[in-house]
């Protein structure tokens, strides 16, 4: 992979659209409770970019914060709609 590498995505109604530049911080496979409510699976597949490396081109996400059974602070960013 580059790093002009170029993605873009979206959530399932299609509201919000976004990019993201240049390689993943972080790629990882995640076996945690909450992966497993999150996905209805045995494991959820993550990957994480710096801030600067995603571009939201359109629609607004809405924010949700929790703490992990270890005690980590998370937060979520998501589409409202959907």
């Amino acid at each position: 992979m580059s790093e002009k590498e170029l993605h873009s995505g979206g959530c399932s109604c299609g509201a919000v659209r976004y990019e993201t530049h240049g390689k993943p911080t972080r790629v990882a496979v995640c076996h945690c409770r909450y992966c497993q409510t999150r996905t209805g699976s045995a494991f959820g597949m993550n990957v994480y970019f710096e801030d600067s490396q995603i571009q939201i081109t359109s629609g607004e996400l809405k924010d949700y914060s929790f703490l992990n059974n270890a005690k980590r602070q998370f937060r979520n960013r998501f589409c409202p709609n959907c």
